[in-house]
């Protein structure tokens, strides 16, 4: 349990200061006051509470973390543990690091996180402001660090783990950028040939009062169609999109539909793989940070996006939590296949827990890694030949009333 701790201390050469601090014991007060960059001269235990107050009035969460991108955070995260590992303290880091920031709104978060500091609060406290920025992950492995006395290191691995995990993720987005690009640019072109330049060709067509080719009705049919009610296409297109919004805003309706993506013929299994990469990272550096098991897997569950997958997450916590081992618990989830649980119980056996996990999630982000290149390897000729088969459809409804034309004048 946190004890509040009155302390006079040196900061600087000269300038004696006093204050109150949050911690364990008194090792721990002492190391945090030489973290931040004070000499301790005296600290006792008190009983007085206004270090709590203190700390909550310059804690207000604010909406400006919808405005910091995670390229920042992941930036601010390494420059912040380049400077504490090369002996900076935490409150002088925070500080250099503050004036470095470009971004008006994070820079602003930065400055509450000082103050924070400065009323004699830690770091993962300050943290706690913008949880829309910094996880409860983020959080709980700083705070581990803070408690065992080796932030250095701890914020070393965390800015490790959240340069990988931008990494995969700026990896996914990248490999759909084209097919994405190839779909819209696509349809954007059928939707301009069938609802403007087929209805001003089509007069040609109709005054031969001949008879049109099955193929040709149908295309002027289609045409016709887009023409007049494009705009209910649209508002039907829109409509889905608020419903699908707001049934997956809903814990049954994320089920449901998180469901049906892991039963998809290859995008399921690659769901499956990203997040036992994503599960595996995550545990392993909670687990060799110190993080309790049971924490650990609660943890995890906020950074898994599967709702399916997040509820049995939390039925393996439930599981750990009346005695079963991690093992068992994954054995018990349809989550891991058995090659993942053993390589975990070879981790428990070892007393190498931690390590098994991070060779689980190398093993299955570099399977996800070649499971999204043949999926986008797939997804370009696919695209490529249904696009054809629209243009091919509109070329041939075009061509034939031309080519019976050339026949009835020869």
């Amino acid at each position: 349990m946190k004890q509040v701790f009155y302390y006079k201390a040196k900061q600087g050469p000269a300038q004696i200061i006093e204050g109150m601090i949050e911690a364990d014991n008194v090792d721990m007060a002492i190391s945090r006051l030489l973290q931040t960059g004070y000499t301790p001269l005296d600290v006792k235990v008190t009983s007085d509470k206004k270090i709590q107050k203190k700390i909550k009035n310059v804690i207000s969460p604010s909406p400006l973390a919808q405005k910091v991108r995670v390229q920042d955070v992941m930036i601010f995260t390494r420059q912040l543990s380049d400077l504490v590992n090369a002996g900076v303290p935490v409150l002088r880091a925070l500080q250099l690091v503050h004036k470095q920031i470009k971004n008006k709104h994070f820079k602003q978060m930065t400055q509450q996180m000082i103050s924070v500091i400065q009323a004699g609060g830690p770091l993962s406290t300050a943290l706690t402001q913008f949880p829309a920025l910094f996880s409860p992950l983020y959080v709980n492995i700083i705070r581990s660090g803070e408690v065992g006395g080796n932030l250095n290191i701890v914020l070393d691995r965390v800015a490790d783990f959240v340069e990988k995990d931008y990494d995969v993720r700026a990896q996914v987005r990248t490999s759909l950028f084209y097919p994405a690009f190839l779909l819209l640019a696509g349809g954007v072109t059928i939707f301009v040939i069938l609802t403007w330049v087929i209805p001003r060709i089509s007069t040609i067509f109709i005054d031969m009062n001949e008879s049109l080719p099955l193929v040709t009705m149908m295309l002027l049919a289609v045409s016709r169609f887009l023409a007049r009610f494009w705009w209910l296409l649209i508002g039907a297109g829109v409509l889905t999109g608020v419903y699908l919004k707001h049934l997956y805003s809903t814990t049954e309706g994320k089920i449901k539909i998180d469901g049906l993506k892991l039963k998809l013929p290859v995008i399921g299994q690659f769901i499956k793989d990203v997040e036992i990469g994503r599960f595996a990272r995550t545990l392993g550096t909670l687990l060799g940070n110190g993080v309790t098991v049971v924490t650990a897997i609660d943890t995890v569950q906020h950074v898994i996006d599967n709702e399916l997958l997040k509820q049995d997450i939390a039925k393996m916590t439930q599981q750990v939590t009346e005695g079963a081992s991690l093992t068992q618990s994954m054995q018990a989830s349809s989550l891991f296949p058995e090659a993942a649980a053993n390589m975990v119980a070879i981790g428990e056996e070892t007393g190498q827990l931690h390590v098994g996990l991070t060779k689980l999630a190398v093993f299955y982000e570099h399977q996800s890694e070649r499971a999204m290149k043949r999926i986008t390897s797939l997804i370009e000729p696919v695209l490529i030949l249904v696009l054809g088969l629209f243009i091919g459809f509109i070329v041939l409804g075009m061509l034939l009333p031309i080519f019976r034309m050339n026949l009835i004048i020869r």
